[in-house]
């Protein structure tokens, strides 16, 4: 059967040949970096880049011609579970009610509001229409979304290329007219607290956040405070309290806050904590204290009080001490409590704290306190909903599973208790609702856990599996319910997700263990994982697939240099794949703010390290797996030439196995296209390619 897998995708032409120049790109510590497709760069106006794509993508299609019924009956499924008519919960900001409305034939959500107390049967007003701005443009996505504390102004701001340079525009929401003031390349935004001046911050050259202004409406535009130093960018926002304007530089190990009164934008700010190596730390507002999720002296974060009118260190009061076993993940303030969302051995939970008596109470149902789902017994994700009102009597929080769709919940301060608030429709099936945890160990003796969601059909004996995995920046990959995924799981495959180092699945220090000249480390953990789970039984190397987004396609990548013989097929999802090309080039999007996560090639150490695990530079002669890699022209984290570089050196050097397909979105940024059409077909293709390979076509 899996022999016919492999022929599934067809007898296709060969694939594209990609002209080879020898070329020095870059020479780091006497060890030049040739790169014989360094052509590529040329930007995607070039004719000979433009037609090297075109080729790639009609070869990808034609690989997959004979699944072109199975990927119309995937469209036609996917489509069904991800658009669907809904309208989220209300959620009031002053005198308002805001809320979004969905329809299952459009592309984007309009966004709405009411009069608190006016009759439900009169028509809501149109804040802001997404899908009557995306007529006529192949992608529009929607950035910034501040409203003025008196609902008269709306700040948005729109990509309408995909490479991330968004348009900052101001609404007068009382008169529907647009203002003439247009900011590029806004990348957050607050406004004061009379409505009259908009703070926000803007991006370089190579997308860093690196300047904080403020501009007043009709008025004049003046700098506030310029970050820098390169490792650093800013986002600022405004405290839930309303009272305080909060700018954040931060680094991958190290931030420092300014705040300013809201009513007074111009100043002064405040620097509640000056910038130490190793110190992250974020602040909120309640009553007349700051409160601040820190990790000095606690490495998994511990949570602190400052007096407003002087947040120094050396006043800084203890609230909640760091716990064994419990990662802080997330803090918010409100007048009467505080919300802790923690990690506790890996599972999310929500932790309330009173902040007269310090008296705590743990969030949801039995299952829920223990960051499971009481509907199916599996992990939830987590997401803290829009909680606008500093009063609030009860917090909002999206939850999602492998098997469901968003629920929103209202979690309510003085016990728990959990309201049900919204339901998105579910879809008739998805798997067979049941997971399972499990352990592998690294080569250095670690505990790695992962998450198995089993698909449908008989459980008798090795089954198809996709295995993904994330591992960076600290970013908690919890399993989260995906359309496309709930097709594959419908045909037979089952779903694993593993907790590798370098994520912040079990705090920062698991994120420490994981990234710059330790990212061996997670490589070895998804490595460990793939391994556990032939030997068990669950799976075998011809059955199994692995993935990974963006730096997890990089994971993955270099997973697959090291042991190609464990997979049958990989999907890399607009992949990170020339690490040591990228991060030798201080001028390219994101890679100075980078170095401390990956590394800076030109610290001898750092280079070491990176060439050890880069993807591109350790191709060689192997067997590869089928793969399938996925780009985006228009992507200003990882340049579409990485994946077209990536698989033509692949092509050239690998000993057989494969196919390798490249399939790029001329039409999108890195989060992929915003057109309904083109998003459908990628998922299919994808769930299409999988099952090929995994003998499940026929399903």
């Amino acid at each position: 059967m899996l022999r016919v897998a492999a022929l599934a995708l067809g007898l296709a032409a060969a694939p594209p040949v990609a002209r080879t120049v020898d070329e020095v790109v870059v020479t780091l510590h006497g060890e030049p970096h040739r790169d014989e497709y360094a052509w590529l760069k040329a930007g995607p106006d070039d004719p000979a880049v433009r037609a090297h794509l075109a080729a790639e993508n009609r070869h990808a299609e034609a690989l997959l011609r004979p699944q072109r019924a199975l990927m119309r009956a995937l469209e036609r499924e996917i489509e069904a579970i991800a658009y669907v008519d809904d309208e989220s919960a209300p959620v009031r900001r002053g005198e308002w009610l805001y809320w979004t409305r969905q329809r299952r034939q459009d592309e984007h959500p309009v966004y709405l509001r009411r009069r608190v107390g006016a009759a439900n049967d009169r028509p809501p007003q149109v804040v802001l229409d997404l899908q009557r701005l995306a007529r006529g443009r192949d992608f529009l996505d929607l950035g910034v979304f501040e409203v003025s504390s008196d609902g008269r102004a709306l700040a948005y701001s729109l990509d309408e290329v995909g490479g991330e340079n968004y348009t900052l525009f101001i609404k007068n929401l009382e008169t529907g007219v647009e203002r003439p003031e247009r900011i590029d390349r806004v990348t957050s935004a607050a406004w004061s607290a009379d409505g009259r001046e908009l703070v926000y911050t803007v991006r370089d050259d190579t997308y860093r956040s690196f300047a904080l202004r403020a501009r007043t409406l009709g008025g004049d535009d003046r700098l506030i405070f310029e970050e820098t130093d390169p490792r650093f960018d800013i986002h600022v926002e405004r405290s839930r309290s309303g009272e305080w304007l909060i700018a954040r530089s931060s680094s991958a190990t190290s931030s420092e806050v300014r705040v300013a009164r809201a009513a007074t934008p111009a100043g002064p700010w405040t620097v509640v904590a000056y910038r130490l190596p190793g110190h992250l730390y974020d602040v909120d507002h309640a009553g007349d204290e700051f409160y601040i999720r820190s990790n000095r002296g606690a490495p998994h974060f511990r949570v602190v009080a400052a007096p407003e009118n002087d947040p120094r260190p050396a006043l800084w009061r203890e609230v909640v001490g760091e716990r064994t076993g419990v990662a802080l993940a997330h803090l918010d303030a409100f007048d009467s409590h505080l919300v802790l969302l923690q990690r506790e051995g890996g599972f999310p939970r929500l932790v309330f704290v009173d902040r007269a008596t310090g008296a705590t109470v743990r969030a949801g149902q039995a299952e829920r306190s223990r960051g499971l789902s009481p509907r199916t017994g599996e992990i939830v994700d987590i997401s803290p909903g829009d909680n606008p009102d500093p009063a609030a009597t009860h917090y909002r929080v999206h939850l999602t599973t492998v098997h469901a769709p968003d629920d929103t919940v209202d979690l309510a301060f003085a016990d728990g208790s959990e309201t049900l608030v919204h339901s998105r429709p579910p879809p008739t099936a998805c798997g067979l609702k049941a997971g399972a945890f499990a352990s592998a160990q690294a080569s250095d003796g670690t505990e790695i856990l992962y998450m198995y969601f089993a698909g449908t059909g008989p459980h008798d004996g090795p089954r198809p599996i996709l295995l993904e995995a994330y591992g960076s920046y600290g970013f908690a990959w919890d399993p989260d319910f995906d359309a496309a995924r709930c097709t594959l799981m419908n045909r037979g495959v089952d779903f694993v997700i593993a907790w590798v180092r370098g994520g912040g699945e079990l705090g920062e220090p698991w994120h420490e263990a994981g990234r710059r000249r330790l990212r061996d480390n997670a490589v070895d953990d998804l490595l460990a994982v793939a391994a556990d789970l032939i030997d068990r039984g669950y799976t075998t190397r011809d059955m199994l697939a692995v993935a990974g987004d963006s730096a997890g396609g990089a994971l993955v990548a270099s997973a697959l240099n090291r042991r190609p013989e464990l997979f049958r097929a990989a999907v890399l999802r607009v992949p990170f794949l020339d690490a040591v090309g990228t991060m030798a080039d201080p001028s390219a999007p994101l890679t100075t703010t980078e170095y401390e996560e990956w590394g800076d090639p030109a610290v001898r150490a750092d280079y070491d390290a990176i060439r050890g695990w880069c993807p591109y530079a350790n191709l060689g002669p192997r067997a590869y797996p089928a793969l399938l890699v996925e780009s985006s022209l228009a992507d200003a984290r990882v340049a579409y030439h990485e994946q077209a570089r990536y698989v033509a050196r692949l092509r050239r050097l690998a000993s057989g196995g494969g196919p390798t397909l490249l399939r790029t979105e001329t039409h999108a940024g890195h989060a992929g296209p915003s057109s309904r059409r083109a998003w459908l077909h990628g998922r299919a293709f994808e769930a299409a390619f999988l099952l090929a390979q995994l003998g499940r076509a026929g399903r």
